[in-house]
């Protein structure tokens, strides 16, 4: 008895080590798990929050890169914008294979003539680790106190100041024109269901042309 002990007791340590020693790769196969069937190509249902088409995109509160930014004129494409609104790219698995895949798709908006603009709750320290590791080439703005999203009127209501999540948005997209005229939006309800970049990219080119 004390032998089967003393080989279950080295197991689980083993076990424990090899989990500790492997932690990184195991959670980023949690996420290509949970994330498999994330992207569709089209905003099938109502969920249509915030502002329509037809509004000026108004004026935002939010930072990049140490700077104060109130408007998107400087981030603005020859064609249009595509601003696109996620929850967080520090521990949101869906926000961040989004982002991932706009990156890899970012060179098809740009010879479109469209620019790709992000916005996530997260404090620009949070964002920064997510950039670097995926060498993002398109700003993802850091909203100032849920400033951006409650002007937009797509604040998760779900949760309260205070609380750790409280400032995220519902995700989705504004497709925006040259005088900055919301022409199109893609609002899925379930938060852990994204339109796919190209899909994205098609729909703003047939509103934009």
């Amino acid at each position: 008895m004390k032998k089967i002990l003393i080989i279950v007791s080295a197991t689980i340590l083993i076990l424990v080590a090899l989990g500790f020693i492997f932690k990184g790769p195991l959670i980023e196969v949690a996420k290509d798990f949970v994330t498999t069937d994330m992207f569709v190509t089209e905003d099938t249902d109502d969920f249509s929050p915030g502002l329509n088409i037809g509004d000026m995109f108004p004026q935002i509160n939010a930072s990049y890169d140490g700077v104060q930014v109130n408007s998107l004129n400087a981030f603005a494409g020859q064609k249009g914008t595509i601003f696109v609104v996620s929850r967080s790219i520090d521990w949101c698995p869906f926000c961040m294979k989004q982002m991932i895949q706009l990156n890899e798709n970012l060179n098809a908006f740009e010879l479109a003539g469209l620019k790709v603009v992000g916005l996530t709750y997260d404090k620009p320290e949070a964002q920064q680790p997510f950039k670097d590791k995926y060498s993002l080439a398109y700003p993802i703005l850091s909203d100032n106190d849920a400033a951006t999203v409650i002007s937009l009127g797509i604040l998760n209501e779900a949760y309260s100041p205070g609380e750790e999540a409280y400032g995220i948005g519902h995700p989705g997209a504004y497709i925006i024109d040259q005088n900055g005229v919301i022409v199109g939006k893609v609002f899925v309800e379930a938060y852990s269901t994204r339109v796919d970049a190209l899909s994205l990219l098609k729909l703003a080119n047939n509103l934009l042309y």
